[in-house]
């Protein structure tokens, strides 16, 4: 805050009514500055973001990676977990005020918040608990209630369950009579769109929620923007909060946007279909890992938004990601497709398959074509819709997935899963780093880079405090008054 000195009247030259007036001007200028960095209820938070979210039904989770991000940024709205992350990454109670596990964490007991009420009016019980936790994990675990807690088992060790159960879809909620579901988050959907209309839903504060009202009055969202109009929104004052493209954050900054974006958390990968004979020898597999520029990929596709990616894990998450090795090498990718014996030729081009609705994922596949034609190897890129790309008979595809944790083990448990790999949780981080280093040494999977997460900020938005790993934090934000005609306020 800046500090502002009142000259001493008693010790001026000024005298009389003149600097009493220049005190009083002064004096008046600094309340007027102490409050317009003050916190602030009221006023409609504008945001847009490029996804569509069809539904915030923790029930009704889109398999889509960048669908899913987009349904739990904006679920975190209306939702709240048993438990959740502090901004140093360290996990803190939510719903549950406490939790503990038996001596092979197959036994897990949460402990509930009590006075706790859904935005429907419906207390929160432990009953209504385990039955939404029953529901979102599945029938290899058992969900039971006590008067004030639950108790989750399995015949499975489950040592990174409380963080599992911090990300991703695992929001409590509470079903309504006419099927829609309620929760205990900061805001309630007030208008949500209409199946075919523009993307555009509004959500108005929980007046009683049991962390503290939101400062906004109202978040107006529009959902499924395109880039450059996203762009053109927070530099013109017509949107508060957008989602930033990598190819426009650098654009936005020289317009005078304010930038914030997360550490990296979006990993690009290519994912090998073993059952394919055409990819069945490892040695075509690591020439097309030593063909390609992972570097230009995040400097030049991703316009330095990213790093470049030898493991699953980014380094800021394990420790460890120098240890694998992203430096391409032509001249060994030659050797090893020679020494295959087998031609990869236009005749019969290496499918490489893609979700055709991911801009960045298009510019990724792009650039890997183009390296690996460089090493001797064809392939024919293939975009396919996401409903699609089941069918796909494409020899390896590219795909993205968010990492919404910023716990080491539940991260590589959820990315191995991803990838089709063995799952099974890890106990030490030598267990991690070999569990990790398996699919890669093998060339199953081939890591391509981690890209962080951008928004672009209005002049108004105050105390944007959103985790490092990336994600909304909306409670928190405030909207400072309007400047004065002729003046930003920055």
């Amino acid at each position: 805050m800046r500090r502002i000195v009142c000259p001493s009247l008693a010790g001026s030259s000024a005298r009389g009514p003149f600097a009493l007036a220049l005190m009083l001007g002064v004096l008046f200028s600094a309340a007027a500055t102490v409050a317009s960095l003050r916190p602030r209820y009221g006023g409609t938070l504008r945001v847009q973001m490029s996804e569509r979210v069809k539904s915030v039904d923790p029930l009704r989770w889109p398999a889509d990676s960048l669908e899913a991000a987009a349904a739990e940024r904006v679920a975190s709205l209306v939702f709240d977990r048993l438990v959740g992350f502090t901004p140093q990454g360290a996990l803190r109670g939510a719903l549950a005020v406490s939790w503990e596990s038996g001596m092979e964490a197959k036994r897990w007991e949460f402990h509930l918040r009590q006075g706790v009420k859904f935005t429907d009016g419906a207390a929160m019980t432990s009953d209504i608990v385990a039955q939404a936790m029953q529901q979102l994990l599945g029938d290899s675990f058992q969900v039971s209630a006590t008067p004030d807690s639950v108790v989750i088992t399995s015949d499975h060790a489950m040592p990174n369950l409380p963080a599992r159960l911090a990300s991703g879809r695992y929001f409590i909620f509470h079903t309504v009579p006419d099927g829609a579901v309620s929760g205990t988050g900061a805001f309630r959907i007030a208008e949500w769109p209409a199946a075919g209309s523009p993307g555009r839903a509004v959500f108005r504060a929980n007046e009683t929620c049991w962390a503290g009202r939101p400062f906004v009055d109202e978040i107006d969202l529009t959902m499924g923007v395109d880039p450059q109009r996203r762009a053109n929104a927070v530099a013109f004052g017509q949107a508060d909060i957008v989602e930033l493209p990598p190819a426009e954050v650098r654009r936005s900054a020289q317009r005078g946007v304010r930038i914030a974006s997360s550490v990296p958390v979006d990993l690009f990968a290519l994912i090998f279909d073993m059952s394919r004979r055409s990819v069945q020898d490892a040695r075509i597999r690591q020439a097309v890992a030593l063909a390609i520029d992972r570097a230009a990929i995040a400097n030049v596709v991703m316009q330095h938004q990213g790093v470049a990616a030898g493991g699953l894990l980014p380094d800021w998450l394990s420790g460890y990601a120098f240890l694998f090795s992203t430096a391409p090498d032509l001249a060994r990718a030659r050797e090893l497709l020679a020494a295959s014996g087998r031609e990869v030729s236009r005749a019969g081009p290496l499918v490489l398959d893609y979700d055709s609705g991911d801009t960045e994922l298009r510019a990724v596949a792009e650039r890997v074509a183009v390296n690996l034609q460089e090493a001797g190897i064809a392939v024919r890129i293939s975009g396919r819709s996401a409903e699609n790309k089941a069918n796909s008979p494409a020899d390896f595809r590219l795909a993205r997935q968010r990492i919404d944790t910023p716990d080491p083990g539940a991260a590589l448990e959820f990315l191995l899963a991803w990838a089709g790999e063995p799952a099974a949780p890890a106990q030490t981080p030598e267990q991690s780093y070999t569990a990790e280093r398996a699919p890669i040494d093998d060339f199953r999977v081939i890591p391509l880079a981690h890209v962080s997460e951008a928004y672009g900020f209005g002049t108004r938005v105050r105390d944007w405090m959103a985790p490092r790993w990336g994600g909304w934090r909306l409670d928190d934000v405030w909207l400072a008054p309007a400047a004065p005609s002729g003046r930003t306020t920055r």
